[in-house]
């Protein structure tokens, strides 16, 4: 995408770029390129409080 040649180090926990002669910045930004999957594969959630009122009159209607 950038031209850009690789390596991986002798640790091999580390990767190493160097410029060549075909490094560019290309006209679309790399942004573009990545969707935003991350609310599709886990949608949003939230934590709702409860009416503690309203339960205690159904449990107590039900039990009563």
């Amino acid at each position: 995408y950038f031209g850009m040649d690789h390596n991986v180090d002798q640790t091999g926990k580390a990767v190493i770029i160097n410029k060549t002669s075909n490094t560019r910045i290309p006209e679309q930004r790399f942004s573009e390129h990545i969707k935003d999957e991350k609310n599709a594969e886990f949608p949003q959630r939230f934590i709702l409080k409860r009416d503690d009122t309203s339960m205690d009159r159904d449990d107590n209607q039900v039990r009563g």
